[in-house]
């Protein structure tokens, strides 16, 4: 991460380390995601060599989100979020920084024009800082943007819909370039009716020659362009609010390619301010020595670089965690939810799967612990649209070979299925497999309750406990489903999760049972795992198991080794 007194001075600092010719943990990880470009290419070079220290922006959303809960207890509920960012609409895609943060923190009051520099001036903060909860807080993300092109070619970036590239941001380029024609005297150009364009050529009629003149005057002006808002942004922020802190996130949105990748965000600003207190200094926050060094140089950082950029995302938990420790003990690879949705996404991607062809099906445990936001059912809910639930308890999917039909005649003309499937098991804090710590109760429990229920009923002989006359049919076919194993399960080194990776394999041979083929061309997709419900505030994980397409007439296509860690 690079912060220096003028944006000068980080383009000469940027030059030296060569960082676009290295490949990092990061790097490797954020392109197995379909997050970041691919190592090597030329939009990767471009992005590093003159943006190095950049991340998606997820990434930059997380690490600061995590600091502030965990440091300063803020929250949606007590905070409240202002954005000065440029207005143009390629700066408000699904997971951009000013989007994400939004999500997360709640509604937004924007102080930015074109350029990205906070127009509302003091009057608007005033007002804005005036909405604040009591002994409530600010959080302020701003800065301006920049395109980067497939090619490598910085201030370009191809529209969606558009058949040629066209500049961003297109303000401070066409401020550059007016400044440069006119020798750095932009005072003829003013417009009563263009305020927001004059302020910006005004600040690059002070830079247009020393910008002119660097290796890349775009990536320049981009710079240039920050600090002319943190200037301004700077000049209008204060403290006078209540007794709440006032947090600045500043740097450069950078705009990759639609579609190919996510947008990026470089930290150049992240401080904490409060009145009558010293301020702080954050921007630390986003470097990690272990997941950003040349893998070249550390070969051994590549071994475990998934987990390791999983904990800097604060999807995983550092490898210090008995919880941790155990799940990859005993389900080794497993992946933490987005990350899983992610990949999967990027690979189905390549097989014609969209949001509009799709149908989703799930066959998951009820347990309403699998169904928290960050959990993968959810997170693939809000991406792919409206699911059929399929399964009952311990995950199979008791709606049978009539409710596969009736939901498969639902599929899109030509159109593709998903289904996710699977048990779930839970670990405690200890990393105890099998118990988890349910909300707002004071002991363990077990998870699955119902798969261990019914492998202490087969271990007891008690198949049928409560007579012939219960209604319990799901209960009563999982016994005696794990009846014939449970002598060996019981002999293993921990029986719980041995009750987990078998509670799959009914799941799955029972899935097997009822799909089929006949709803259409289309593919058949099946994604089995079994679900870790880790401990709060941790999220769940999942030990990818199956994942297959299927289509009609053809052989199905194993893609297992996709989600699978590599070295």
């Amino acid at each position: 991460v690079v912060a220096a007194s003028s944006f000068l001075d980080v383009i000469e600092a940027n030059s030296k380390p060569a960082r676009e010719k290295q490949e990092t943990a990061q790097d490797k990880v954020f392109h197995w995601l379909g997050r970041a470009p691919k190592p090597g290419s030329k939009c990767f070079e471009a992005l590093h060599k003159y943006f190095p220290g950049s991340l998606p922006g997820a990434a930059v959303h997380l690490r600061s989100k995590a600091l502030l809960e965990d440091k300063y207890g803020m929250n949606p509920k007590n905070t409240l979020l202002g954005t000065s960012f440029c207005p143009d609409e390629i700066n408000n895609n699904e997971f951009d920084l000013p989007t994400l943060m939004r999500n997360y923190w709640g509604n937004v009051f924007p102080m930015g024009g074109i350029g990205g520099s906070p127009y509302v001036g003091e009057t608007g903060f005033k007002a804005f800082s005036s909405h604040v909860a009591e002994d409530g807080h600010i959080v302020v993300v701003f800065g301006p943007h920049v395109g980067i092109s497939e090619d490598g070619e910085v201030g370009k970036y191809l529209r969606e819909g558009q058949g040629s590239t066209s500049t961003a941001c297109g303000a401070v380029v066409g401020a550059y370039n007016a400044c440069l024609a006119a020798g750095g005297d932009p005072s003829s150009d003013e417009d009563i009716y263009d305020m927001q364009m004059n302020e910006i050529m005004s600040e690059f009629a002070k830079h247009a020659a020393a910008i002119s003149e660097t290796e890349n005057p775009m990536a320049s002006s981009a710079y240039a362009a920050f600090y002319m808002v943190l200037d301004r942004m700077r000049k209008i922020v204060n403290t006078d609010f209540g007794s709440g802190k006032l947090v600045l996130i500043g740097g450069i949105q950078i705009n990759m390619p639609h579609g190919s990748m996510d947008d990026h965000f470089l930290p150049l600003v992240f401080e904490v301010h409060q009145s009558g207190a010293e301020s702080e200094d954050l921007l630390d926050n986003f470097s990690d020595i272990a997941t950003q060094q040349d893998l070249k140089l550390c070969p051994w950082q590549g071994k475990t670089s998934l987990r390791e950029v999983f904990s800097f995302m604060t999807w995983s938990p550092p490898s210090n965690y008995p919880a941790y420790q155990a799940m990859h003990k005993y389900f080794p690879g497993a992946l933490p939810s987005q990350a899983l949705h992610e990949r999967k996404r990027s690979i189905l991607k390549k097989y014609g799967f969209t949001k509009q062809n799709t149908l989703m099906a799930t066959s998951l445990c009820p347990d309403e612990i699998n169904h928290d936001p960050s959990d993968l059912p959810v997170i693939m809910q809000n991406h792919w649209g409206d699911v059929f639930p399929m399964g009952g308890i311990s995950g199979a999917p008791f709606v049978g070979k009539t409710g596969f039909k009736a939901f498969s005649s639902h599929v899109p003309e030509d159109g593709n299925i998903i289904i996710l499937f699977g048990p779930h098991v839970g670990i405690s804090p200890d990393g105890e497999v099998g118990a988890c710590m349910r909300h707002g109760q004071g002991k363990m429990s077990t998870a699955c309750g119902a798969v261990v229920g019914a492998y202490k009923a087969a271990l007891s002989g008690a198949t049928d406990p409560e007579g012939s006359d219960a209604y319990d049919k799901q209960m009563d076919w999982i016994v005696s489903k794990i009846a014939p194993h449970a002598k060996a399960i019981e002999q293993t080194a921990s029986p719980m999760a041995a009750l987990s990776h078998t509670s799959y394999n009914i799941v799955r041979d029972k899935m097997f049972k009822i799909v089929n083929n006949d709803f259409g061309s289309g593919w058949l997709c099946l994604v089995g795992c079994i679900q870790i419900n880790m401990p709060d505030p941790l999220e769940d994980h999942f030990y990818p198991c199956t994942f297959e397409l299927r289509k009609a007439g053809e052989e199905t296509i194993d893609l297992l080794h996709e989600l699978k860690e590599f070295n």
